[in-house]
């Protein structure tokens, strides 16, 4: 048997625009996103030897997790041991999956994208496939869009431009911050928010993807914030009441340099410059929102802009 432990980071965007609609009724967008120091945890084991060609076990901490094809992690497996015959290459066997869940689920943070991501970086190196970043990231976004981010995060990897449907990245320089995270009690569909954003007007204020980038790598906050925009909120903030007063209390009585949500919702992230401030406004929140946590922004190599 061998295994490996992995940590699956979720992720957080700094900006998010919508800038077209595809004619296979996904859209084109760009973002800015960056990995967190919030993580699920898991270990991937590969047994050889076991019955009858290869199986896929799944298993978590959270009884409502699917244990099927309908979680990422298991999707990842599956993928992996057909795209590289592992049966005819190491024989029968079973890839066992223990998830120990700690990112919020349907949240806009990516925790069932880092799950298969990190599936994916544990199989090519438990099966010594010798994949390299640009094959991972491919295979990652054949199970979903944001899986080859994550994927870059299990490198190091830790801000990147995401364009097209998401799996177009750039490497950028990230921000260091302290985060709060607050998600009040529904689940947003994604793809409900964008069917409902096409119906928008288009009458409201757009990121300069590009402008906030710069502004990050020049270390000027002030104008980075400006652009600190995600378009979907003109939905899911008027679709959803709740959301819309999470962020209006964490803005207003937490005072977080910027908040806005992430993804398509409904988690809404404020950005602290200083520990003790970001504790105080999780306290807050906590009392509002059960499901609400602190964390770090992660960055690559040291190369991170801190708030000015």
């Amino acid at each position: 048997m061998r295994k490996l432990d992995i940590k699956a980071y979720a992720k957080i965007n700094l900006a998010l625009d919508v800038v077209g609609k595809r004619p296979d009724g996904y859209h084109n967008i760009r973002t800015v996103m960056q990995h967190i120091d919030l993580h699920d945890n898991l270990c991937v084991k590969w047994t050889e030897g076991t019955g009858d060609g290869i199986k896929v076990e799944t298993a978590s901490n959270k009884r409502y997790l699917p244990s099927d094809d309908r979680n990422v992690a298991y999707k990842a497996a599956k993928l992996m041991i057909d795209r590289f015959d592992i049966e005819k290459k190491l024989g029968p066997g079973l890839v066992r999956i223990d998830i120990k869940k700690q990112i919020p689920v349907a949240a806009g943070l990516g925790g069932g994208s880092a799950d298969g991501a990190a599936v994916i970086c544990a199989l090519s190196e438990i099966w010594e496939l010798s994949l390299p970043l640009e094959q991972l990231c491919g295979l990652g976004a054949k199970i979903g869009a944001d899986v080859p981010f994550c994927v870059m995060g299990q490198v190091g990897i830790r801000s990147a431009l995401a364009e097209g449907i998401g799996t177009k990245l750039t490497p950028t320089v990230g921000l260091k911050s302290w985060v709060v995270l607050t998600r009040p009690k529904l689940s947003v569909s994604t793809a409900k928010v964008y069917e409902g954003f096409d119906l928008l007007d288009g009458e409201f204020k757009r990121p300069d993807i590009d402008g906030l980038i710069a502004a990050i790598e020049r270390h000027d906050f002030a104008a980075a914030k400006i652009n600190m925009i995600n378009v979907l909120e003109n939905y899911t903030l008027s679709e959803y009441p709740i959301v819309a007063e999470t962020k209006k209390k964490m803005t207003g009585e937490t005072s977080p340099a910027i908040a806005l949500m992430s993804g398509s919702g409904p988690t809404i992230v404020g950005f602290y410059t200083k520990r003790a401030s970001a504790m105080a406004a999780y306290e807050k929140m906590a009392q509002i929102n059960v499901e609400t946590l602190i964390a770090k922004t992660l960055y690559s190599n040291g190369s991170e802009a801190d708030f000015v």
